[in-house]
């Protein structure tokens, strides 16, 4: 009795990692296409007129990749240090 009870505990615990991991990528696509739909084009709005300096363009990339890390957090590397996201 004690080995199916802890059968079912541990079916219980990996439905429920699927689960959250669905989850999570549920609520990374929202944040993705949030970012795509609403922060981006404020963020570019006017950018046709715009004449941008090299420091300037450097600022919008920091700010594009600091958004995308934030939706898709941090990727552990197969040695112990971290992937490029993009």
């Amino acid at each position: 009795m004690p080995l199916l009870l802890l059968l079912l505990l541990l079916l219980s615990l990996l439905s429920f990692g699927a689960e959250s991991f669905v989850f999570q990528v549920a609520i990374q696509k929202f944040k993705d296409q949030v970012y795509r739909t609403i922060i981006l084009p404020v963020v570019l709005y006017g950018c046709e007129t715009w004449s941008l300096t090299l420091r300037e363009e450097r600022k919008l990339r920091v700010f594009e990749n600091m958004v995308l890390r934030r939706i898709v957090g941090p990727r552990r590397g197969g040695n112990g240090g971290m992937e490029e996201i993009a």
